[in-house]
Formats: structure tokens, C-alpha cells, sequence
């Protein structure tokens, strides 16, 4: 198994879904990450974690009660590793998939 840092995984698929809850990124994480990393990632409690660290380090604003945004300092974390094409291709689709949902 691939070994991946929880914040950074944590604010990925944040910036993937945002706004949104812890609950929601740990139900979304075994789309983006895989089964395999996201049952660990959930199972070890990693992505709560990283949501703690998120919140002390003002790398994540809460917009209202439980639901949270990235900050200019938290997306830098992603984006410094080139994942801009990515992160806006699978927001795309994903803003598509719920549009046909909702029709």
C-alpha cells in the first residue's frame, strides 16, 4: 500500500467537494483515494486528524456550523504539488454528475 500524508489527502479532496463536512470528505476519500487507502486513512481516524491539524494551522474556515473551506494558505498546499489540472477536472465532473441528479 502507498503511504500518504493525511493532511495533504485531507485538503485534496477538500478542494475537490468544498464546502463541506469531515463526513462528507470520509465518505468521498474512497472515490478520489482508492478503497484500499481510504478505509485505512478512516479506519485509523487519519482524516480526523488531519481535519484538527487543518483547523489550528488556519488551513480550513468554517462557513457555518460543521461545514468548512480551504484558505489561500491551505490550497497552496495542493496546488504547490501540480494538482490544479486534476482538482478542477474532477470538480467538473463531479458538479455535472449532480446537476443530471437533480434534474
Amino acid at each position: 500500500m502507498r503511504t500518504i500524508d493525511p493532511l495533504f489527502a485531507y485538503l485534496s479532496i477538500l478542494a475537490v467537494i468544498q464546502p463541506a463536512r469531515i463526513q462528507d470528505i470520509e465518505d468521498y476519500s474512497a472515490k478520489l483515494l482508492g478503497k484500499e487507502l481510504s478505509s485505512w486513512l478512516n479506519e485509523n481516524n487519519k482524516l480526523r486528524e488531519a481535519h484538527s491539524d487543518a483547523r489550528e494551522n488556519d488551513l480550513v474556515i468554517p462557513v457555518k456550523r460543521g461545514v468548512y473551506f480551504m484558505t489561500p494558505k491551505g490550497k497552496q498546499i495542493v496546488r504547490r504539488e501540480g494538482l490544479e489540472r486534476s482538482i478542477d477536472n474532477r470538480r467538473l465532473f463531479l458538479m455535472k454528475a449532480q446537476r443530471r441528479r437533480y434534474k
